[in-house]
Protein backbone atom coordinates (compact mmCIF):
# COMPACT_ATOMS: atom_id res chain seq x y z
CA UNK A 1 0.00 0.00 0.00
CA UNK A 2 1.46 3.13 -1.06
CA UNK A 3 1.88 6.20 1.81
CA UNK A 4 -0.29 9.02 1.19
CA UNK A 5 0.40 12.74 1.35
CA UNK A 6 0.44 14.25 4.42
CA UNK A 7 -2.87 16.41 5.01
CA UNK A 8 -2.56 20.23 4.18
CA UNK A 9 -3.05 22.35 7.35
CA UNK A 10 -6.72 24.24 7.14
CA UNK A 11 -5.07 27.24 8.42
CA UNK A 12 -2.62 28.18 6.24
CA UNK A 13 -0.82 30.68 8.44
CA UNK A 14 0.38 27.97 10.59
CA UNK A 15 3.38 25.92 9.54
CA UNK A 16 3.85 22.75 10.92
CA UNK A 17 6.49 21.52 13.44
CA UNK A 18 10.19 20.85 11.64
CA UNK A 19 9.11 22.91 8.65
CA UNK A 20 9.50 26.04 7.65
CA UNK A 21 7.35 28.62 4.98
CA UNK A 22 9.55 30.42 2.26
CA UNK A 23 7.78 32.94 0.27
CA UNK A 24 10.42 34.88 -2.15
CA UNK A 25 10.14 38.35 -3.78
CA UNK A 26 12.66 39.84 -6.20
CA UNK A 27 13.27 43.07 -5.82
CA UNK A 28 15.74 45.70 -7.45
CA UNK A 29 16.51 46.99 -4.08
CA UNK A 30 13.95 49.91 -2.54
CA UNK A 31 14.24 51.35 -6.03
CA UNK A 32 11.68 52.81 -8.34
CA UNK A 33 12.92 50.92 -11.17
CA UNK A 34 10.59 47.57 -9.59
CA UNK A 35 7.81 47.32 -11.69
CA UNK A 36 5.38 47.07 -9.95
CA UNK A 37 6.87 49.25 -6.93
CA UNK A 38 8.42 47.06 -4.17
CA UNK A 39 5.31 48.31 -1.42
CA UNK A 40 2.98 46.54 -3.66
CA UNK A 41 3.84 43.24 -2.41
CA UNK A 42 2.82 44.71 1.23
CA UNK A 43 -0.39 46.24 -0.18
CA UNK A 44 -1.43 42.39 -1.49
CA UNK A 45 -1.72 41.32 1.73
CA UNK A 46 0.62 38.15 1.21
CA UNK A 47 0.88 37.12 4.62
CA UNK A 48 -2.82 36.37 4.75
CA UNK A 49 -3.04 34.62 1.68
CA UNK A 50 0.31 32.57 2.16
CA UNK A 51 0.72 32.78 5.64
CA UNK A 52 3.67 34.55 7.87
CA UNK A 53 7.25 32.63 6.70
CA UNK A 54 9.28 31.19 9.41
CA UNK A 55 12.34 33.94 8.48
CA UNK A 56 12.09 36.53 6.27
CA UNK A 57 15.32 37.74 4.59
CA UNK A 58 16.31 41.17 3.46
CA UNK A 59 18.86 41.28 0.68
CA UNK A 60 19.26 44.80 -0.23
CA UNK A 61 22.08 47.61 -0.79
CA UNK A 62 23.40 47.11 -3.93
CA UNK A 63 20.63 48.13 -6.75
CA UNK A 64 19.76 50.78 -3.62
CA UNK A 65 23.42 52.14 -3.70
CA UNK A 66 23.84 51.94 -7.15
CA UNK A 67 20.51 53.56 -8.22
CA UNK A 68 19.02 55.85 -5.83
CA UNK A 69 20.24 59.40 -3.61
CA UNK A 70 20.46 58.51 -0.43
CA UNK A 71 17.44 60.99 1.42
CA UNK A 72 15.21 58.22 -1.14
CA UNK A 73 16.66 55.16 0.45
CA UNK A 74 16.38 56.39 3.82
CA UNK A 75 12.66 57.09 3.33
CA UNK A 76 12.37 54.08 1.29
CA UNK A 77 13.85 51.70 4.85
CA UNK A 78 11.67 53.80 6.89
CA UNK A 79 8.69 52.35 4.62
CA UNK A 80 9.91 48.83 4.36
CA UNK A 81 9.80 49.11 8.29
CA UNK A 82 6.57 50.17 8.31
CA UNK A 83 5.25 47.22 6.05
CA UNK A 84 7.13 44.68 7.95
CA UNK A 85 5.73 45.61 11.52
CA UNK A 86 2.31 45.79 9.61
CA UNK A 87 2.50 42.32 7.67
CA UNK A 88 4.97 39.70 9.86
CA UNK A 89 4.29 37.72 12.86
CA UNK A 90 6.42 38.37 15.81
CA UNK A 91 7.49 34.89 15.19
CA UNK A 92 9.25 35.70 12.45
CA UNK A 93 12.99 36.13 12.14
CA UNK A 94 14.34 38.82 9.99
CA UNK A 95 17.69 38.55 8.18
CA UNK A 96 19.52 41.78 6.60
CA UNK A 97 21.82 40.98 4.34
CA UNK A 98 24.35 43.28 3.42
CA UNK A 99 24.97 44.66 0.09
CA UNK A 100 27.52 42.42 -2.03
CA UNK A 101 31.66 43.94 -1.49
CA UNK A 102 32.13 46.61 -4.24
CA UNK A 103 35.53 46.97 -5.19
CA UNK A 104 37.52 48.63 -8.70
CA UNK A 105 35.15 48.36 -11.02
CA UNK A 106 33.32 51.25 -13.30
CA UNK A 107 30.32 51.43 -14.40
CA UNK A 108 30.30 49.79 -17.93
CA UNK A 109 27.05 50.27 -19.05
CA UNK A 110 26.03 53.82 -20.92
CA UNK A 111 22.33 53.50 -19.69
CA UNK A 112 22.64 52.48 -16.06
CA UNK A 113 25.10 55.44 -14.58
CA UNK A 114 25.70 53.67 -11.04
CA UNK A 115 26.34 55.86 -7.64
CA UNK A 116 28.30 53.16 -6.81
CA UNK A 117 31.28 53.39 -4.69
CA UNK A 118 32.88 51.45 -1.64
CA UNK A 119 31.92 54.38 1.33
CA UNK A 120 28.54 54.23 -0.18
CA UNK A 121 28.03 50.75 0.07
CA UNK A 122 29.00 50.63 3.63
CA UNK A 123 26.92 53.68 4.62
CA UNK A 124 23.96 52.21 2.99
CA UNK A 125 24.57 49.03 4.91
CA UNK A 126 24.83 50.13 8.31
CA UNK A 127 22.17 52.39 7.75
CA UNK A 128 19.31 50.01 6.99
CA UNK A 129 20.91 47.65 9.80
CA UNK A 130 20.77 50.42 12.41
CA UNK A 131 17.09 51.39 11.03
CA UNK A 132 15.77 48.20 11.35
CA UNK A 133 17.80 47.13 14.66
CA UNK A 134 16.26 50.42 16.10
CA UNK A 135 12.50 49.79 14.20
CA UNK A 136 11.89 46.26 14.57
CA UNK A 137 14.54 44.92 17.52
CA UNK A 138 12.03 45.07 19.93
CA UNK A 139 9.16 43.60 18.37
CA UNK A 140 11.57 40.85 16.46
CA UNK A 141 14.78 38.48 16.13
CA UNK A 142 16.97 40.20 14.05
CA UNK A 143 20.12 39.05 12.47
CA UNK A 144 22.12 40.54 9.94
CA UNK A 145 24.03 38.31 7.47
CA UNK A 146 27.14 40.22 6.61
CA UNK A 147 28.06 38.83 3.02
CA UNK A 148 30.19 42.05 2.13
CA UNK A 149 33.05 41.08 4.71
CA UNK A 150 33.64 37.80 3.28
CA UNK A 151 35.51 39.59 0.32
CA UNK A 152 36.01 42.52 2.09
CA UNK A 153 38.49 40.65 4.24
CA UNK A 154 40.65 39.11 1.65
CA UNK A 155 43.60 40.30 0.23
CA UNK A 156 43.43 43.34 -2.36
CA UNK A 157 44.59 41.76 -5.17
CA UNK A 158 41.98 38.76 -4.67
CA UNK A 159 39.67 41.10 -4.12
CA UNK A 160 40.48 43.34 -7.51
CA UNK A 161 40.83 39.93 -9.43
CA UNK A 162 37.52 38.85 -8.45
CA UNK A 163 36.08 42.33 -9.58
CA UNK A 164 37.89 42.57 -12.85
CA UNK A 165 36.09 39.31 -13.87
CA UNK A 166 32.91 40.72 -13.72
CA UNK A 167 32.39 44.75 -14.68
CA UNK A 168 29.03 44.78 -13.20
CA UNK A 169 31.20 43.78 -9.82
CA UNK A 170 29.19 40.60 -9.16
CA UNK A 171 30.72 38.09 -6.84
CA UNK A 172 31.73 34.92 -8.22
CA UNK A 173 30.31 31.68 -7.43
CA UNK A 174 32.39 30.25 -4.86
CA UNK A 175 32.03 33.61 -2.79
CA UNK A 176 28.21 32.66 -3.45
CA UNK A 177 28.67 29.64 -1.96
CA UNK A 178 30.31 30.62 1.21
CA UNK A 179 28.19 33.10 2.14
CA UNK A 180 25.26 30.68 1.49
CA UNK A 181 26.80 28.33 3.92
CA UNK A 182 27.21 30.66 6.78
CA UNK A 183 23.26 31.36 6.16
CA UNK A 184 22.69 28.04 6.56
CA UNK A 185 24.70 27.20 9.27
CA UNK A 186 23.14 30.68 11.16
CA UNK A 187 19.47 29.39 10.55
CA UNK A 188 20.54 25.98 11.51
CA UNK A 189 22.39 26.77 14.86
Amino acid sequence: MAASAPALDANIGTVPANNSRIIMFRWGGLTPRNNPPWPNTFAANFTRRMGSPSVAIFGLINWDTAFTARIYFIQQVELLAGHILQSYSSNTKIVIRTGQHYCCTCDQVPNFKRMYTRLRNQHFNQYLIDILQKKLGAAYSISVWDVSQIAERRPYAARKEMALACPYNHVRAELVDVENSLLINHLCN
